[in-house]
């Protein structure tokens, strides 16, 4: 699934749709940034719009998962989803009337593929135990940067370069570009079959009475009220991971936009960055795993969000293509190992039997506050009309986020499981 994440949302598809579908036929330098501008400036809002969907659906659907023991199912039918929806893409044409179109496949395409998100991330806690659960969920993501890189070097080799690349689509209304998402549609149905196969069963909660959407929300209440009187710890994580989440989601959703239309990176050279993005990230949270397990994931947070902070205030200040280059390969070196340590947090304040609805809450706070990130990004874009200075609002909302999560008292299960 992290070939959605690489090829369609970060360095290829929404590249394509802001940048070539955005500015296609318009003449003159200072038109064409205003029109790419404009591009990042429609898909941002268009993801903020799916954050809110996420929001409203995602912990229905765990509440679901978990009494009624649909998790298998549900996460069947999401994943499917979202290769169908990578399938209609190509409908996408380099004309600047199917900008929307476009900004909108992405979105549906982010809905479900984060809703197969929850049921999968509710999957750790059945395969590993709390010593050795960094270890796995870093491999597990590294394995998923890892596997990206592959699959962007067939992209580039298949259908970017040399010219047409060497399947020989052409490049007439870029059907070159326009044909990839049939490519990586057939790399998740084939990469994702066997978890879809051999899934751990969840069964039935006994206590289960039958599911409706309107008990579902109200079960969803009353987990959120027990939280607010006996679990303040969880429900502060929850809010305080949503922030920063979101503003290191915003970096690798954001990341080809902000290369593409601010440093004027070509297509060949976004996805050669990614590649080089994809191991380094890799390498990163495959380390960050073993971080985990040895000091806590609470350190791992907090000394990532600030080394990425840091880093990222260099790139703004720099403004240059060399330190963008070398800024941003040192940032993916930290992003991940905090997404993975932020799920192992959360599978260790979670009790057990209800793994699969607080991962649902995990999206759905994500989501409640995932307008911050393409906001925050969109804002600063309308604000100084300039790309690049979207950065500026991804720091902003990471820097939140991190005020925010520090003062939480997390005891054990933010230090090293015994």
């Amino acid at each position: 699934m992290s070939a959605f994440s690489s090829v369609i949302l970060t360095f290829v598809f929404a590249t394509y749709v802001t940048s070539g579908v955005a500015a296609h036929g318009i003449e003159g330098e200072a038109a064409m940034k205003a029109a790419r501008d404009h591009g990042s400036e429609v898909l941002s809002t268009a993801q903020a719009w799916a954050a809110v969907v996420i929001a409203l659906l995602a912990p229905l659907l765990g509440n679901l998962a978990d009494a009624g023991g649909r998790r298998n199912l549900l996460l069947r039918v999401t994943t499917l989803a979202t290769v169908a929806t990578v399938l209609c893409m190509p409908l996408v044409r380099m004309d600047p009337s199917y900008l929307w179109l476009g900004a909108i496949l992405i979105a549906v395409g982010v809905v479900f593929s984060e809703l197969a998100g929850v049921f999968t991330n509710s999957v750790l806690p059945q395969i590993s135990t709390p010593a050795d659960r960094g270890r796995i969920s870093g491999t597990a993501w590294a394995t998923g940067y890892w596997g990206s890189i592959l699959c962007l070097g067939i992209v580039l080799l298949g259908f970017v370069m040399p010219g047409t690349g060497l399947l020989g689509i052409t490049a007439e209304d870029g059907w070159n570009l326009r044909a990839i998402p049939v490519f990586v549609a057939l790399w998740m149905l084939v990469g994702t079959l066997p978890l879809l196969r051999r899934a751990p069963a969840m069964p039935r909660r006994a206590d289960a009475a039958r599911w409706t959407p309107w008990q579902g929300y109200l079960d969803i209440g009353r987990r959120l009220a027990r939280a607010w009187r006996d679990e303040p710890v969880m429900l502060a994580y929850l809010v305080s991971s949503a922030i920063y989440r979101d503003g290191l989601g915003a970096i690798f959703s954001l990341a080809g936009v902000l290369a593409a239309n601010a440093y004027g990176f070509s297509t060949t050279e976004v996805i050669v960055f990614g590649i080089a993005a994809n191991l380094i990230a890799g390498f990163g949270v495959f380390l960050g795993g073993r971080a985990d397990d040895r000091f806590g994931p609470r350190a791992v947070i907090i000394a990532g969000c600030i080394v990425i902070i840091v880093i990222g205030a260099v790139v703004l200040l720099a403004g240059t293509t060399l330190a963008f280059w070398i800024c941003g390969l040192l940032i993916c070196l930290f992003v991940g190992p905090v997404q993975s340590a932020s799920r192992n947090l959360l599978t260790r304040l979670s009790k057990e039997s209800q793994e699969t609805e607080d991962f649902g809450l995990y999206a759905t706070t994500g989501r409640a506050f995932g307008f911050l990130g393409p906001a925050a990004f969109a804002l600063c874009v309308g604000l100084f009309d300039d790309t690049r200075m979207g950065m500026l609002g991804i720091l902003a909302v990471l820097g939140l986020g991190l005020l925010t999560f520090a003062p939480i008292r997390l005891g054990a299960a933010g230090r090293r499981a015994a």
